[in-house]
């Protein structure tokens, strides 16, 4: 997935400055999976509970070292009779943009749910975004491939905990059952790949690369 200029996923605490995370949350990749299937939007979330029991997710963060980050000021005009004036209103006047970021995700499920994925993900019931409704993504090299669950000290992927090298942060991960209430996950996304672990962790092993999925 690749963004096509700006991308933000907005952290909820922010405030003031809307800063973003340096990763697309599970809950916003599973989105953009329900736009593909085109499943039913909050309040008829049911579709994306299942969903979101019925696959696990891998993060990798390509141009770990050379990612941009960008904060813009924005002036909000308001329309009058003879054009638009400047207002000063109490809503947040700073963003932080991520630019061209690049990840590849991995879809772990049931032979059936991967072919539907893998089918519409190519054409799409609705149109795609990664973050925001106006941040244009761009999927390209969509492939299917068998999995094996093992354990390896070589992690190509974000993984749970708090690790050596790596950027913390705790992001959205999936919603309970009433579709509002959120559970969040504390990841590691490594500097460099392979991240080295001191002992053996459970993934998966997709191709060449060891992944951790949830």
């Amino acid at each position: 997935m690749e963004g096509l200029y700006f991308n933000c996923f907005r952290k909820p605490a922010s405030t003031s400055t809307i800063l973003s995370y340096p990763i697309p949350p599970f809950t916003t990749i599973r989105g953009v999976l329900a736009n593909c299937l085109g499943m039913g939007q909050f309040p008829k979330y049911d579709e994306y509970l299942l969903l979101q029991e019925e696959i696990k997710i891998g993060i990798q963060k390509l141009d770990i070292k050379g990612i941009t980050r960008e904060l813009s000021k924005f002036l909000k005009l308001k329309k009058t009779g003879s054009g638009f004036r400047r207002i000063f209103p109490s809503s947040p006047m700073f963003k932080e943009f991520l630019i061209n970021p690049r990840y590849k995700i991995y879809v772990l499920g049931n032979n059936e749910w991967i072919k539907n994925i893998s089918e519409k993900i190519r054409n799409p019931e609705r149109p795609l975004y990664l973050g925001q409704s106006d941040d244009l993504v761009d999927i390209t090299n969509v492939k299917t491939t068998k999995s094996e669950k093992m354990k390896s000290k070589e992690i190509y992927s974000v993984i749970e905990g708090v690790y050596e090298n790596c950027e913390i942060v705790k992001v959205p991960y999936k919603f309970g059952s009433d579709g509002k209430s959120l559970q969040e996950l504390t990841i590691s996304i490594p500097m460099e790949y392979p991240l080295i672990t001191d002992e053996k962790v459970r993934c998966y092993k997709l191709g060449d690369e060891c992944i951790a999925l949830y």
